[in-house]
């Protein structure tokens, strides 16, 4: 198939959480399957710039319809392997800043015009390059629009997508892309588009839900995740559409998977030792590096309990703050945190680590590759409280490298973690708690200190069962192929 992708983030070029990661993976994953995967994106100078890329064209100009007029673009041709290349739409005026979506905290004012420029230039590049796809894959709010126009009169009528059908993935139903009424006339869209049925949403306009009322498949990033976002508590206002496109079988979950080349623990350079499922010791060498880095005592006979994230509702982490308050106070326990975020968790994390120096380690801010890598390598449990979390990546590097996670049943850490209950040893890679309260927390984090060190042939079962679990690419493009056909049926 020619599939045309269509994302506003996509590793190595930019990133600001998984919706990049799936974005540069599973269209190498299509590729090596012998697709023809074309992937657009905006040129963001402040990151991709800073990437030696070597470009094998550029179409310099081409006119975007834009507010009734016309704004010119740039198109950099990067051929990124057999099968992929990227195309990265250049216009400064929108996308040459310091960071993706917004500043300071707060999102650029312009984000409606943005991105509907983006949609708009990435359906008008498309069509300039005459690509022919069989199949617009968009990704997020961001790119949502792209699927209302293949369906409208701008666009269903050109050659170039006459055989074309869409997908729109869902990665975090949380961000939709919500603005005022008074933006569609950017889109060049007529006012019979904003209905309860494409774009309209409590007299806004709502990107996201445009995209999943007109996509002919629409999918979430895992199974449980697709199942949690018909009901109200998960849902954040989109319930009705949602459940009417699963109505009439549309609406699919699939389990993101993971890089298992650059995250794998027996080749990985990052590492000060790599080892395997048959040899683990250069784990011991790992955690050692992880806490004389982190200024925590060398130690094996405490627990390490690590976590990566961003320090926001979604993700639990003031239920862990109020957890870990507890547990530095009573418990034997070490734990390391990379986050940024929310301020009032970020204060409450850097008060504890003050407290507990010998036993927390807070880094504010971004993790590195390096010190991603080596965290997951050297700690014991990596803890994932969520409230809700549409798949979750962590869990699955946790796991290949041997690092047991702690859990919240919900999205796709249900779906990939399973939980260990003494009588399934040879097959738990994990432990999962369900209720969102600090006590349920506290003891599930002591439960999984307790099987290490009171039950370590089970811990080592675990280990070896967790690293063996495959989250390959490979496997998810195949449930992707599928989705496609569908598509076209």
């Amino acid at each position: 198939m020619n599939i045309f992708w269509v994302t506003s983030e996509a590793v190595p070029f930019a990133k600001t959480g998984g919706l990049a990661d799936v974005s540069g993976a599973l269209p190498d994953a299509l590729a090596a399957r012998g697709h023809n995967v074309s992937i657009f994106m905006p040129w963001y100078p402040q990151q991709a710039g800073r990437l030696d890329l070597k470009f094998s064209g550029k179409l310099e100009l081409f006119g975007v319809p834009s507010g009734g007029g016309t704004e010119w673009a740039a198109i950099r041709i990067f051929k990124a392997k057999k099968n992929l290349t990227v195309y990265f739409l250049e216009f400064n005026k929108y996308f040459d800043r310091p960071r993706l979506y917004d500043w300071g905290g707060r999102e650029y004012d312009d984000n409606a015009e943005r991105f509907i420029f983006f949609a708009r230039a990435a359906m008008e590049a498309a069509d300039r390059l005459n690509l022919k796809p069989d199949i617009l894959h968009a990704n997020d709010w961001h790119a949502a629009l792209c699927c209302v126009y293949l369906k409208s009169g701008l666009y269903a009528g050109r050659e170039t997508f006459r055989n074309c059908r869409s997908v729109l993935t869902i990665h975090n139903i949380g961000y939709q892309g919500i603005f005022p009424k008074e933006k569609l006339p950017c889109t060049g869209l007529g006012w019979e588009y904003f209905n309860y049925t494409c774009l309209e949403y409590y007299d806004s306009l709502n990107f996201l839900k445009g995209g999943i009322m007109t996509a002919d498949m629409v999918n979430a990033v895992s199974p449980s995740y697709a199942g949690e976002i018909l009901s109200s508590e998960y849902s954040f206002g989109l319930e009705a559409s949602l459940r009417s496109r699963a109505g009439q079988g549309r609406l699919r979950g699939i389990l993101n998977g993971i890089d298992t080349t650059s995250w794998n623990p027996s080749k990985d350079h990052l590492l000060p030792a790599t080892y395997s499922v048959k040899n683990i010791s250069g784990k011991d060498i790992c955690r050692a590096e992880l806490q004389k880095e982190f200024g925590l005592p060398v130690r094996n006979d405490a627990p390490l309990f690590g976590v990566i994230s961003r320090l926001a509702w979604q993700k639990g982490l003031d239920v862990y703050a109020a957890a870990l308050e507890e547990l530095l106070a009573t418990d034997d326990f070490q734990f390391i945190l990379f986050g940024s975020g929310e301020k009032y968790l970020e204060d409450w994390f850097q008060y504890l680590a003050d407290r507990h120096p010998r036993k927390f380690a807070f880094y504010r801010g971004y993790a590195s590759d390096r010190q991603s890598h080596l965290l997951e390598a050297g700690c014991d449990f990596f803890v994932m409280p969520s409230r809700y979390e549409p798949c979750g990546l962590n869990q699955m590097y946790s796991m290949r490298y041997g690092t047991l996670p702690v859990v919240r049943h919900t999205g796709g850490l249900a779906d990939t973690v399973e939980n260990y209950n003494c009588r399934n040893g040879e097959t738990a890679t994990g432990f999962v708690f369900w209720d969102l309260y600090p006590r349920a927390l506290v003891n599930t984090m002591r439960w999984a200190a307790s099987v290490r060190a009171e039950s370590p042939d089970v811990f080592r079962a675990m280990r070896r069962n967790a690293m063996k679990s495959d989250f390959s690419w490979d496997r998810t493009a195949s449930d992707y192929e599928r989705l496609y056909r569908d598509a076209h049926s």
